[in-house]
């Protein structure tokens, strides 16, 4: 075997670890469900607009839009913040981890306010229940992840350098 030199291009990047290899198997496949269900959550939402300004040409009630239009946004603003917090765990962004983790705080302000408002169903706690352990994994790989761990690009430019 040879020993690397100072004038090779990948010297001194073997000691570097990329972000996406500190991700547990089972929190790639946490983060694949996400973003597909994003995904598919965001098409329901395109297919029952559709569905809902037919009903509306048709029926012409007054004030339905209102109400569409505000489910509408929920849904296209709860579809964008689960794709935000797995997409950028995905796409080895830094500070990943950190809006995650604000994300959640934000989820559990709205649940807590849902709890005392008693507005909150078991649904709310079953999809909490669903996520503990995306959480607890993004907790045991936060100091590598920012640390330690580099993104695809960053390996890329230090190996060039």
């Amino acid at each position: 075997m040879e020993q690397p030199t100072i004038f090779e291009e990948s010297f001194g990047t073997e000691l570097l670890i990329r972000r996406r290899s500190l991700l547990p198997v089972f929190l790639k496949v946490y983060i694949w469900i996400g973003i597909v269900i994003s995904i598919l959550f965001f098409i329901a939402v395109l297919i029952g607009l559709g569905f809902s300004a037919a009903v509306l040409r048709r029926e012409s009630v007054a004030g339905w839009g209102y109400g569409i239009a505000g489910l509408a946004s929920m849904a296209f603003l709860f579809s964008g913040v689960i794709f935000s917090n797995t997409a950028t765990l995905w796409f080895e962004l830094k500070w990943a981890i950190r809006f995650n983790w604000v994300m959640g705080a934000i989820w559990g302000v709205l649940l807590l306010l849902g709890l005392f408002m008693r507005t909150t169903g078991i649904g709310s706690f079953l999809i909490v229940a669903l996520t503990i352990p995306y959480w607890v994994m993004i907790y045991k790989i936060q100091y590598q992840w920012e640390n330690e761990g580099v993104s695809k690009r960053e390996l890329n430019k230090k190996s060039i350098q």
